[in-house]
């Protein structure tokens, strides 16, 4: 397919036959017609019985937390995403965390943040079990959108034991983009293994074959280039190129948020509930047929993403 075509294709996003590019608007007071799906998301919530540390503050986040429990299951959505980094140096902290997710009364889907694994070595292979995920990286379907949860600590210093081959060969991996200068060359960033990618690649290919539209979602963002940045996402991004199913990519990890648009693709990093004490974030989305309105609390903006 051209790559001309390919563009048409992705911005008739979930159906609409109207080719024009995506944009940034200000949220609707109201909806007209009801969503195709509804759901909440949470970022970066990153618990720790820890002071605060600059405008870190940890303990707070669990207060947050059940408030926006409260207000996401009153909105009465499908599931909620949680975009990683639930919590932050100790694995306990689990303990306090999930409990109050159950609150919610509705399934919640994980992703991997890097302080989800900024716990013991022996502990490391128990997260992703411990989160309920079915594995380190997934789909899952809902009113007929797929959503494609990555792993983007795939290739990273952190999350296998600091003897292992493969912390070894990430460190090596991290050096060589220290030579470059890469503004995402750091050791809190990750990247995403050949077989990750391959997998993505077929799982999009599915998609175009059943005229699904996706939402993939990761932990680091792709874009802008900034210290935040997936190692890798040049190749990622490359795989994301060549599917039109894909409507839009969703982040956490740069915790004062962002917004890029690149070729007819919303590329839209959520804030983290974790700074300031009294004023938490998260977000209620729906989608609609020819757009997604994100509704923000707290530090979180509302956007409508329309075309």
């Amino acid at each position: 397919m051209q790559a001309g075509s390919t563009l048409m294709k992705r911005r008739t996003f979930l159906g609409s036959a109207a080719a024009t590019a995506l944009s940034l608007r200000p949220a609707m007071a109201s909806e007209p017609t009801p969503p195709l799906l509804r759901f909440g998301l949470i970022a970066d919530a990153q618990y720790a019985d820890a002071d605060p540390w600059n405008d870190r503050h940890y303990r707070a986040t669990p207060e947050k937390l059940k408030r926006a429990v409260e207000t996401i299951r009153a909105a009465r959505p499908a599931f909620t995403l949680h975009l990683g980094d639930l919590i932050d140096r100790d694995f306990k902290a689990f303990g306090t965390m999930l409990p109050l997710l159950d609150g919610l009364g509705h399934p919640v889907h994980h992703l991997l943040g890097n302080h989800d694994y900024d716990v013991a070595d022996a502990e490391k292979a128990r997260v992703v079990a411990t989160l309920g995920m079915p594995h380190d990286y997934y789909t899952f379907r809902s009113a007929g959108i797929r959503f494609v949860m990555l792993d983007t600590n795939d290739i990273s210093t952190y999350k296998r034991p600091a003897d292992s081959p493969a912390t070894k060969s990430a460190a090596d991996y991290l050096k060589r983009l220290e030579e470059t200068k890469a503004p995402g060359a750091k050791p809190w960033n990750g990247g995403i293994a050949e077989a990750q990618l391959d997998w993505l690649d077929r799982e999009l290919t599915a998609a175009d074959a059943a005229k699904e539209r996706v939402i993939v979602c990761g932990h680091h963002p792709l874009i802008p280039a900034d210290m935040h940045q997936a190692w890798n996402f040049e190749e990622i991004l490359a795989v994301l190129d060549r599917h039109s199913c894909v409507a839009a990519y969703f982040n956490g990890h740069n915790h004062a948020g962002d917004f890029v648009e690149r070729k007819g693709i919303p590329y839209l990093t959520f804030r983290s509930m974790l700074h300031e004490p009294q004023i938490t974030a998260f977000s209620i989305v729906e989608v609609h047929a020819d757009r997604i309105v994100i509704t923000g609390h707290g530090r979180e903006e509302s956007r409508v993403l329309q075309k």
